[in-house]
C-alpha cells in the first residue's frame, strides 16, 4: 500500500489549477492568445476563475488593440479584436474600441485621398468593413473616393461632363482634407477634355468625310484613344477598321507626333458576325411567345448624354423620329400606347422590341413578329431585314454606316406614326446627315455631311464651316439642346423633345 498516491482525488481535483496557473505564466510573459486558449480549454472552461481571467485578458487584448493601432500596427490592432471577440469579450467594449480605432485610421485614409489614390482608399475601407471596423465617417469618405473613381473611368469614356459633376461630388463629401489632390485632378480633367475635343472634332470628321477610307479611320481613331482611351466611338471605329484593314491590307498612316500621354491604348476588339440558321424548307412554324410582362424603365444609352426621343425636322428634306436609348419599343399608338415608335396600326400597345449592345441589334418578339417573312421569338437584326409586325405592318431596318452603330426603320407598309415624319433613328455614338449612301438621312444637297454626336452629356453638332444655333454663330462644332434650331451653308434643321411615354403593360 506504500506505492498508491493518497493524495490521487486531490491531484485530480487540482487538474484545472495547474492549466490556469500555465496560463497566468503566459499572459505575465505577454502571451494572451496563448494564455486566453489555455483558459478556454473545454476541461477548465467553465471553472468560475477561468471565465474570471478570460474577462480580464480580453480587456488587456482590447488595451493592447489601442496602443498598437497608435503605433501604426493596423493589422496587429485588427488581430487582437478579432482575438478578444473570439474569446468572448463583452460586445459593447468591442464596438468602442472598434470606433476608437475608425477615428485613428479615417485621418490616414483622408492622407490617401489626398495623395491622389481613392481606388487605395475604397479597397482599405473595404477591408475594415470586413473587420467589422466602420462607421459614419468612413462611408463618407469611402463615398467621396467611389465618386473620385468613377470620375476616371468616365474620363476615359469620354463623358466629360458627367467626370467634372462625380468630381464635384467628391469634393463636397471628402470637405477640406483632400482639397489639394481634387483641385489637382479637376485641373487634369479640364487638360485632357480640352486635348479631346480637337481629337474627337477630326475623328468624326474622318467618318464623315472618309467613311470607306479605312486607314484614315484608324489613325483618327487611334488619336483619339491615346487622350480618351475607353471612347466608345473610336474603340468601336478602331476594331472594325483593323478588320477591312486586314481584309485590304493597305498601309496604315500615322499622324504626326504627340506628347505622351499617361493614358495607354484600350485592346483591340474583334466583333464576330453572328448567324442565325434558316432552314430550307419554307418558314418554320411560329416559336411560342413569352407571356406579355408589365413595362420597365428602358435602359439608357451606354453612349451617355441625353436620353429618350426627340424629333429632327430637316428643311426641305423631312422629318424624323430619333430614339436615344439602347431599348426602343414598337406598338400600337394611342393615349394608352407605352411604345417609343407607336405605329396607327392594329398592333399590341407593346408589340415588339428593338435592343442595341453594342454594334448588335436585336429583335424581342412579345406578340406575333415576323424578320424576313420568318416568325421569331428573337433574332438579330442585319442591314437590310425585314421586320413585320402583326400580320402586315412591314419596316425595313438599315445599318448604313459602317463605324457607328446608328440605325434606320423605314415604314414599307402604308402605316404611318401619329407625328408627320418619313423615318425612325436609333441613334447610338453619332447620327450622318449628307449625300452619301453612307449617311442616316440623305441630303443631297449638301456637299459634306454634317454630324450629329453625343458628348460628355450633351448633343452635339459639327459641320465644316460656320453655322448658327439657335440663332449664336458657332465654328465647325456646338452642343445643343432638344429644341435647338441649326442653320448653316445650304441646310437648316431644328430639334423638338417628344414627351417620355409612361409604363403600360403589354
Amino acid at each position: 500500500m506504500g506505492n498508491v498516491n493518497q493524495g490521487g482525488n486531490s491531484t485530480m481535483l487540482g487538474h484545472w489549477r495547474v492549466v490556469l496557473k500555465q496560463a497566468e505564466e503566459s499572459a505575465k510573459a505577454g502571451r494572451l492568445d496563448e494564455a486566453l486558449a489555455l483558459a478556454a480549454r473545454a476541461d477548465v472552461a467553465d471553472h468560475r476563475q477561468a471565465v474570471q481571467l478570460r474577462g480580464k485578458w480580453t480587456l488587456e487584448l482590447v488595451r493592447r488593440a489601442s496602443r498598437r493601432a497608435e503605433a501604426d500596427d493596423l493589422d496587429g490592432a485588427l488581430g487582437d479584436l478579432d482575438a478578444a471577440e473570439s474569446f468572448g469579450a463583452a460586445p459593447d467594449v468591442l464596438a468602442a474600441a472598434r470606433s476608437r480605432l475608425a477615428d485613428l485610421v479615417l485621418a490616414d485614409l483622408r492622407t490617401d485621398l489626398a495623395a491622389g489614390e481613392p481606388d487605395r482608399v475604397v479597397d482599405r475601407i473595404d477591408a475594415l468593413a470586413q473587420r467589422k471596423v466602420g462607421g459614419a465617417g468612413l462611408r463618407r469618405l469611402r463615398e467621396a473616393a467611389e465618386a473620385w473613381k468613377s470620375s476616371r473611368v468616365e474620363a476615359r469614356r469620354g463623358e466629360f461632363g458627367l467626370a467634372s459633376e462625380l468630381l464635384d461630388r467628391a469634393s463636397r463629401l471628402a470637405g477640406d482634407s483632400a482639397a489639394e489632390g481634387l483641385a489637382a485632378a479637376r485641373r487634369e480633367l479640364e487638360s485632357r477634355q480640352q486635348a479631346a475635343a480637337s481629337k474627337a472634332d477630326r475623328f468624326y470628321r474622318t467618318l464623315s468625310d472618309s467613311p470607306d477610307a479605312w486607314p484614315a479611320i484608324l489613325a483618327a481613331a487611334e488619336d483619339l484613344l491615346a487622350t480618351v482611351p475607353d471612347h466608345p466611338a473610336a474603340r468601336q471605329a478602331r476594331s472594325r477598321a483593323w478588320q477591312q484593314i486586314g481584309a485590304i491590307g493597305p498601309q496604315v498612316p500615322t499622324l504626326p507626333p504627340r506628347p505622351p500621354s499617361n493614358a495607354g491604348n484600350g485592346e483591340i476588339l474583334f466583333l464576330d458576325e453572328s448567324t442565325t440558321a434558316v432552314t430550307e424548307r419554307g418558314p418554320a412554324p411560329a416559336p411560342p411567345l413569352p407571356r406579355a410582362q408589365p413595362a420597365i424603365a428602358r435602359p439608357r444609352s451606354k453612349h451617355g448624354g441625353p436620353h429618350g426621343r426627340f424629333l429632327l425636322w430637316a428643311d426641305a428634306i423631312g422629318g424624323y423620329l430619333v430614339c436615344l436609348d439602347d431599348e426602343v419599343t414598337l406598338g400600337r399608338a394611342g393615349p394608352d400606347s407605352a411604345a417609343d415608335v407607336p405605329l396607327l396600326a392594329d398592333l399590341s400597345r407593346r408589340h415588339a422590341v428593338l435592343s442595341r449592345e453594342g454594334e448588335h441589334y436585336t429583335l424581342r418578339a412579345l406578340h406575333p413578329t415576323f424578320v424576313n417573312g420568318r416568325p421569331v421569338s428573337s433574332a438579330p437584326l442585319r442591314d437590310g431585314d425585314v421586320i413585320r409586325l402583326g400580320s402586315n405592318v412591314e419596316l425595313e431596318f438599315r445599318r448604313p454606316s459602317p463605324v457607328t452603330s446608328t440605325a434606320t426603320l423605314r415604314l414599307l407598309s402604308r402605316h404611318r406614326l401619329p407625328m408627320a415624319v418619313d423615318g425612325v433613328l436609333l441613334m447610338a455614338q453619332s447620327c450622318l446627315i449628307g449625300p452619301t449612301r453612307q449617311c442616316h438621312v440623305a441630303a443631297g444637297r449638301l456637299k459634306q455631311p454634317v454630324v450629329l454626336f453625343r458628348q460628355a452629356d450633351a448633343l452635339w453638332c459639327r459641320c465644316p464651316g460656320s453655322f448658327e444655333v439657335d440663332g449664336k454663330p458657332a465654328l465647325s462644332r456646338a452642343p445643343l439642346s432638344l429644341s435647338s434650331a441649326v442653320k448653316g451653308e445650304g441646310f437648316s434643321f431644328s430639334l423638338e423633345p417628344v414627351d417620355p411615354r409612361g409604363s403600360a403593360t403589354a
